[in-house]
């Protein structure tokens, strides 16, 4: 079942790459983000309703869900779009690719979760892997300290940095027993209005198109990518771990480019598939590694 549901994420998420293409263009990025997740948690709701699900909570909950809703789907995405600026999409696939580690790292600092070093193991190689995927982007970028690419490379990593918080406080709250659906369409809900407040105290123009493509692709991201998506992957949280679903995050670029090899022609070279190897060979490790058993008491 899990395997399933790994498969269907790197999906949404291989294929939203096309989507947020046609995203591009009159609409400032943050902006689409905003209408990307209202109108996802707006499907949300729909569902609970037309299910009869549970929507009234603690308040404990709701602060719980704006504190999700902050880190997973509003600053997260604010320092990407900063980060993405400065940046070509290999470099943006590698720094991203290090999500593993953050959540591993934090969920040791924050959470009190063991390391699992097969993990770590298996998310270097994968890494690795990317790098070798876009290596030319990589070693054609300047590197210097006083390069734009360094900003952008600080941006991205705290992008990575509080999308790990993220999901690690989902994983927390499903542990609770919190319903994910309705936390998904809280936090959606709170994450956009954050970043709504954000984009009015900037000088970022509000804005919506009517455009056949930008509406298709955003019912696309809205559905798909953040409905389904989030859905699926943030209940492999639950399921497996943050750690281990954080690998998604390395594989979906090579999802991205086997379907830009069937619709845009991509080339591949033979370090490629290397590349894509590597990342096979550590997503096996991630995935197969085991939970660490908790000491028993030695009574005495």
């Amino acid at each position: 079942m899990n395997a399933f549901l790994y498969f269907i994420v790197l999906l949404a998420w291989g294929s939203s790459w096309f989507a947020i293409s046609f995203q591009l263009g009159d609409v400032a990025p943050q902006v689409s983000i905003v209408w990307r997740f209202l109108l996802a948690s707006f499907m949300l709701f729909i569902w609970c309703f037309a299910r009869g699900l549970k929507l009234s909570f603690s308040w404990r909950d709701h602060l719980n869900w704006i504190i999700l809703g902050f880190f997973l789907f509003c600053v997260n995405y604010i320092c990407a779009y900063f980060g993405t600026s400065y940046l070509t999409t290999g470099v943006v696939c590698l720094i991203f690719s290090t999500l593993t580690l953050f959540t591993v790292l934090n969920g040791f600092i924050f959470f009190k979760k063991p390391i699992r070093l097969p993990i770590l193991f298996g998310a270097l190689i994968g890494i690795a892997g990317l790098s070798i995927i876009f290596s030319s982007e990589i070693s054609s970028a300047d590197w210097s300290l006083d390069s734009e690419i360094i900003k952008g490379f600080l941006w991205m990593l705290l992008a990575t940095f509080f999308a790990s918080i993220g999901m690690l406080l989902s994983g927390q709250m499903q542990a609770r027993k919190i319903p994910l659906i309705q936390s998904n369409a809280f936090s959606m809900l709170y994450g956009s209005l954050i970043l709504v407040t954000y984009i009015s105290f900037s000088d970022i123009s509000f804005s919506f198109s009517t455009s056949y493509s930008y509406v298709a692709s955003l019912i696309y991201l809205a559905l798909v990518a953040s409905v389904v998506g989030f859905g699926v992957y943030l209940k492999l949280v639950g399921n497996i771990g943050a750690d281990k679903a954080s690998y998604v995050n390395i594989f979906t670029p090579t999802i991205a480019l086997l379907l830009s090899t069937l619709f845009e022609d991509y080339q591949w070279s033979l370090i490629g598939f290397v590349g894509v190897i590597l990342i096979i060979i550590g997503n096996i490790i991630v995935l197969y590694a085991k939970p660490i058993k908790p000491r028993k008491k030695i009574e005495s």
